[in-house]
């Protein structure tokens, strides 16, 4: 079964991201004192998205 977290994007959207096709989660401009992530997926489009949400969102749905 699918794991799902939601997500905002820069723009104010609101996303689902199914966790098992996520490669790599990285903070996104941290030195300019943001706190989203970049999402960078296994394969497929989009092959990565920004979020505003930090690294523990998106990765405790990971481990859970």
């Amino acid at each position: 079964m699918a794991t799902w977290v939601r997500c905002t994007t820069p723009d104010g959207s609101e996303v689902r991201v199914n966790v098992d096709h996520i490669a790599v989660v990285r903070e996104y401009r941290k030195d300019r004192g943001g706190t989203g992530c970049e999402i960078i997926f296994a394969g497929g489009v989009p092959s990565a998205i920004i979020v505003k949400e930090d690294q523990e969102h998106v990765t405790g749905k990971m481990t859970s």
